[in-house]
């Protein structure tokens, strides 16, 4: 992941690859899988006993992952929200 000027995390999905020749389908595909991968990543905030003790920001952060894809314009680059 990148930081871009706002200082949000930017995923390259394209590992170089054309734009103009990947279907969007594929570009959501990419994204799904690293959505899901953050998703696992913090799936122990959600716990009883959640360390970190600000779970109602973690809860926020996991769905704005998980409304990413209704909300994103396929292309090479997707940024994530920014973890609490």
């Amino acid at each position: 992941m990148d930081l871009d000027l706002q200082g949000r995390n930017v995923i390259d999905l394209g590992d170089d690859l054309d734009p103009d020749d990947v279907p969007a389908d594929w570009w959501l595909e990419r994204m799904r899988l690293r959505r899901d991968a953050l998703l696992a990543a913090s799936d122990w905030t959600q716990a009883a006993d959640d360390p970190t003790g600000n779970a109602a920001a973690w809860a926020a952060y996991r769905q704005q992952l998980r409304d990413a894809p209704a909300t994103w314009t396929p292309g090479p680059t997707w940024t994530a929200p920014e973890t609490p």
